[in-house]
């Protein structure tokens, strides 16, 4: 009977956080009226009828909320993988993959640690 080891799943984590969220929020809610205050003045500068320059912002305003809704729907839903460490149960080497003996600078050190200090062992 072989071991059969679990499938790799991937734990996930939210992107944003509800104070990210609630950024995002009013971020949303300033460029809904920024669009409204700026279709709206623009058509009365331009000479239009105040009803026309009402309706026209107000329509933008909607399609810039209908857009700034999509995107904090999909920036809810958003979420990053979490970076585990190396579990117990899991197969195969930890640590470090170099050898310590092959290491370039390991006979360096133990030629240092023997000049300094032979005698005080």
């Amino acid at each position: 009977m072989q071991h059969q080891s679990e499938p790799h799943v991937v734990m996930r984590q939210a992107a944003l956080d509800d104070n990210g969220l609630a950024w995002a929020r009013r971020v949303v809610w300033a460029m809904c009226i920024g669009v409204y205050l700026t279709v709206f003045i623009g058509g009365i500068q331009s000479g239009g009828a105040e009803l026309v320059a009402v309706g026209r912002a107000a329509a933008f305003t909607v399609g810039a909320a209908v857009l700034g809704k999509m995107v904090l729907s999909l920036l809810a839903k958003a979420s990053l993988p979490v970076e585990q460490g190396p579990m117990a149960n899991e197969d195969g080497k930890l640590g470090s993959l170099v050898d310590l003996t092959s290491s370039t600078n390991v006979p360096q050190q133990q030629d240092e640690a023997d000049e300094v200090a032979p005698g005080e062992r």
